[in-house]
């Protein structure tokens, strides 16, 4: 399966990438939504705008730039800049509030902070820039050129550093994945540009070697749909929520152009999969990865069924070690240390049961580590639960806790009750492992990447606010 992508051998400053990824030669569209499309030469231009920017605010080399903008062409281009300046770049999510920003930024401070002035009301518009200088900026390693945050175990976010060396090869890794889209596709990208699959596999593969990336004008079913059509994509790259929403869209046309559909962040039901197949005409496939690693596995055609999530990719070594999925790496990926051997020996924990089947070289993921709790001297599985609850076809996604006792989280459609889905459990599963609690509702709180958000406390807050009574199964 090859040497690790991130090889201490390999070598690339932030400005030589920022120079591959511009360099392309064409004359094809860079960026194109329904409002309107964003070449080549518009982007250069755009970089060498934003890199006069930060040189006249002062950016030095070695510099960390936190970049909190909304998904669009300004944020690509300086993104760009930030690294032809031989700086690195913090990405953060636009819609943080002022207190969650800053909580992630005591984390690992920045040197400069840029924000919207003005912001654009679509991805190809263009946002006006306010920089902001900082003081106390946390010293980066010097391989450093990207810096993410990502949600942890210990309830503190891991901070993530990715090398221009590590990017440059997950681009090359995602160039020699089976049915990765080329220049001739176009890829429609639904899942966020801000988070490892969609601005490493769309945004940056997309530059690297030519491929046009379309954008719908907004996150919901209808405008979804309209992308999908008007735009005309021969590739579809989102998350589950996406596939959903695409599925249960009343008359969405079979999209002929249509040759990859592929969802990422967390394995997708059947359900699911087999909704978007009826209506698209198309297999729905899945990509499996990690924002410290970028790409782990992938099965972009949806050849395999789950809970495989295919062949690892080019260039990635893993193992099993107790059930669990490890992956090799030369060097921590880690800037901050929460507490949790996440790294030792050059292997980083992933934390999620695995199993490698060795005849196909395929990897299935069979939920998280920590799912398995002690009941009555008894263990079960909660990730079984939620497999049982999602085979129900008017439950959309399901969570499930365990605190006292096991309760059900779970986005319910078409009028189903919490007794009627109580009673179809216990004909599944062993009473000790039936939830006890059910909260139905219409849709769960999930994080950008798609993944439903798995706190007890987040799962009931948002709940309530939805008004929904709750079973006790003891009242039954």
């Amino acid at each position: 399966m090859g040497k690790s992508v991130h090889d201490s051998t390999l070598s690339m400053s932030a400005r030589e990438l920022s120079d591959r990824l511009c360099g392309v030669e064409s004359s094809d569209p860079v960026w194109v939504d329904e409002s309107g499309t964003f070449d080549r030469q518009a982007l250069l231009q755009d970089v060498a705008k934003c890199f006069d920017l930060l040189e006249a605010r002062g950016v030095q080399p070695g510099d960390c730039v936190a970049v909190q903008l909304p998904p669009g062409a300004t944020l690509f281009a300086l993104l760009l800049a930030i690294w032809r300046l031989d700086a690195r770049a913090m990405l953060l999510d636009h819609r943080l509030t002022a207190a969650e920003t800053a909580s992630l930024t005591r984390l690992c401070p920045p040197a400069f902070h840029v924000r919207a002035a003005t912001g654009a009301t679509h991805f190809t518009g263009r946002s006006e820039l306010e920089v902001v200088p900082l003081t106390g900026a946390f010293p980066l390693p010097q391989q450093v050129c990207l810096v993410q945050f990502t949600s942890g175990s210990t309830g503190q976010p891991k901070v993530v550093a990715r090398s221009a060396a590590s990017l440059d090869a997950e681009i090359d890794r995602y160039a020699a994945i089976d049915d990765m889209p080329g220049r001739d596709d176009r890829l429609l990208l639904l899942c966020s540009p801000i988070h490892a699959w969609g601005l490493i596999g769309g945004i940056l593969y997309g530059l690297a070697v030519g491929l046009p990336v379309l954008f719908p004008s907004a996150q919901h079913g209808g405008a979804i749909a309209r992308a999908a059509t008007a735009l005309e994509p021969t590739v579809i790259f989102g998350v589950t929520t996406h596939f959903e929403l695409l599925g249960a869209t009343a008359d969405l046309p079979r999209l002929p152009r249509l040759r990859i559909a592929t969802s990422a962040g967390m394995t997708t039901s059947p359900a699911v999969a087999e909704r978007f197949r009826l209506a698209t005409g198309c297999r729905l496939g899945q990509v499996y990865g990690l924002t410290e690693v970028g790409v782990v596995t992938a099965d972009l055609a949806g050849r395999f069924a789950p809970p495989s999530v295919g062949r690892p990719a080019p260039g990635i070594t893993v193992r099993t070690t107790g059930g669990e999925l490890y992956i090799r790496l030369d060097e921590t990926p880690y800037l901050v240390d929460d507490g949790v051997a996440r790294f030792t020996g050059g292997w980083l924990r992933t934390f999620d049961r695995a199993a490698i089947d060795e005849a196909s070289n395929t990897i299935s993921i069979r939920g998280r580590a920590d799912s398995v709790v002690a009941i009555g001297g008894i263990k079960v599985d909660l990730m079984e639960i939620e497999q049982v609850l999602q085979q129900h076809p008017d439950v959309a996604a399901a969570v499930v806790t365990f605190g006292n006792v096991i309760e059900a989280f779970v986005a319910a459609r078409n009028g189903l009750t919490d007794r009627a889905l109580a009673a179809w459990i216990r004909e599944r599963l062993n009473p000790l492992k039936a939830p006890k609690r059910y909260y139905l509702q219409e849709q769960l709180i999930q994080t950008p990447t798609g993944k439903v958000v798995r706190e007890r406390a987040q799962l009931l807050s948002a709940y309530r606010e939805q008004r929904t009574p709750a079973l006790d199964e003891r009242d039954q």
